[in-house]
């Protein structure tokens, strides 16, 4: 019987089917066939489980000699040498196959990987400006937050802002013991902050948006001159306190009444007749799409918030409060100074502060750059309402903040072109004072924007905080000159050491 599973007795060919799936020459010749191995490994693992229990004979020489055993057990009996042999033979009948398909020694992967087309390594191209962490734009407005150059985010960010001037503005404000306040300058030209201060960024954040206030005249007087301007040129009629607002006193009085300029409506911040060019002059879509020129709705820097506006349609007394300032928009502080920026040259510029941003290795990181100023005003508009806000300093509503206690001029020499904003707000609740302004107002080289939130008893105004602001940016030793303080800063380094 060929191939059985019990001997038959006798010495039996040696390459039977049995024998030489038992045998190890059996498994070295299937070696070189993967699936061979893999087959026959897996069948040897149960052979030899079933050899070592007894289910299967061993081979005949592996049997000790005859009459050591009794005959009856010659069949489940093996030697310590023929079990160990059976046992690695299927231990190696399964770690074999198992090691070639895995890989063996690497040496094919490894041809396989040297085959493949090396390509040579590139460099990764330098992180987008999109890329910068917000944190990069966080302007350092708390006190002590601004140095030359500042850490950040593994970062090394150096700014535009000038610390002297910023050490000044800090003791301007601790003399007015102001409490919530954002003092802004800025370079018109550029659009570079050489100021950026808050005294409570967590309780008075400078990147929200605020009530507008009375602001906004300097864009319903725009809009009037532009688009209206035989009706600039006629006084406004109206009764009672000009400050007071109703949908009565938005259409002029059939009898007496006073009569008022736009001049001086713009100087005294005249509510009624604001309101009433809004209604009958400019119009809704006329006065929405004068405060997008504007840009007031743009976000005017990252991490900020932008401008909101409410809608006034058909109703005339929203529109006439909107164009007053008495309701319908909230800018922020970098608005405000991006507005006074205007009245240099018509232009509207994008304020920035980051100059330059390096990373640990020293090497530039590309930042968003500025945008190319854009067209607000006509230069013949934009002089003639640069001469009106004179008018506030002088005889307006900022009149006392500058002027020192005995009358006389408070910035001797130069004369500062602004506009001036009240409103109560509860978000921090308090009064809302605004001060928008340029100087020199002949040819203004800084323009500067305060707000400051006050309480029952306050003892600075926003006026008097920005008079007292240009004052030692212009007039640092007492002595006031209409040149800029970074122009005697770049003169003073130019100036050759020694004799």
């Amino acid at each position: 019987m060929v191939g059985g599973d019990e001997p038959q007795g006798g010495r039996r060919p040696f390459f039977t089917r049995t024998r030489r799936r038992r045998s190890l020459a059996a498994f070295l010749g299937w070696a070189p066939s993967a699936v061979g191995v893999v087959a026959n490994g897996l069948a040897s693992v149960g052979r030899g489980a079933r050899i070592v229990c007894g289910g299967l004979p061993p081979p005949a020489r592996w049997r000790r000699r005859p009459g050591r055993f009794p005959p009856e057990k010659r069949r489940s009996r093996m030697s310590l040498r023929g079990r160990l042999t059976l046992a690695a033979i299927g231990l190696a009948a399964v770690l074999v196959p198992l090691w070639l398909l895995l890989g063996g020694s690497g040496s094919s992967g490894d041809a396989a990987e040297a085959a493949e087309p090396q390509t040579p390594p590139v460099a990764a191209p330098p992180p987008e400006s999109a890329a910068l962490p917000d944190a990069i734009f966080q302007p350092p407005v708390g006190r002590g937050a601004l140095r030359a150059a500042t850490e950040r985010d593994g970062l090394r960010v150096e700014y535009t802002l000038d610390p002297e001037l910023t050490d000044q503005v800090w003791r301007v404000l601790d003399r007015g013991r102001v409490d919530l306040g954002h003092v802004l300058i800025m370079d018109p030209q550029s659009g570079d902050l050489l100021t950026y201060v808050s005294t409570d960024p967590e309780r008075f954040p400078p990147t929200r948006a605020y009530p507008a206030a009375s602001l906004v005249k300097v864009v319903t007087a725009a809009a009037l001159l532009d688009a209206e301007p035989a009706a600039a040129e006629r006084p406004c009629r109206y009764a009672g306190n000009p400050y007071r607002l109703n949908r009565r006193s938005l259409d002029p009085p059939r009898r007496g009444g006073d009569e008022m300029s736009l001049r001086r409506a713009l100087a005294t911040s005249n509510n009624k007749c604001f309101a009433q060019w809004a209604v009958h002059e400019i119009g809704g879509e006329r006065m929405l799409a004068a405060i997008r020129r504007f840009g007031l709705l743009r976000a005017a820097a990252p991490v900020h918030a932008p401008g909101t506006v409410s809608d006034p349609g058909e109703d005339r007394l929203e529109l006439g409060q909107l164009g007053s300032g008495l309701d319908g928009l909230r800018i922020t502080p970098l608005h405000a100074v991006q507005l006074a920026a205007v009245l240099a040259r018509g232009h509207r510029v994008q304020p920035s502060w980051v100059a330059r941003v390096e990373d640990a290795a020293g090497g530039e990181l590309p930042i968003p750059s500025p945008t190319e100023s854009i067209p607000v005003l006509t230069e013949e508009l934009t002089r003639d309402l640069r001469s009106m806000l004179t008018d506030t300093t002088r005889r307006g509503t900022a009149r006392r903040a500058f002027r020192t206690r005995r009358g006389r001029p408070l910035l001797r020499g130069v004369t500062v072109a602004g506009k001036t904003g009240s409103l109560n707000g509860t978000d921090p609740k308090g009064r809302y004072e605004w001060f928008i302004g340029v100087a020199p107002a002949d040819a203004p080289t800084l323009a500067v924007a305060t707000v400051a939130v006050q309480g029952p008893l306050y003892w600075m105004s926003a006026s008097q905080l920005a008079a007292e602001v240009l004052k030692v940016a212009f007039c640092p030793k007492g002595v006031c000159s209409d040149e800029p303080p970074q122009a005697r800063r770049t003169r003073t380094a130019a100036q050759p050491v020694g004799g």
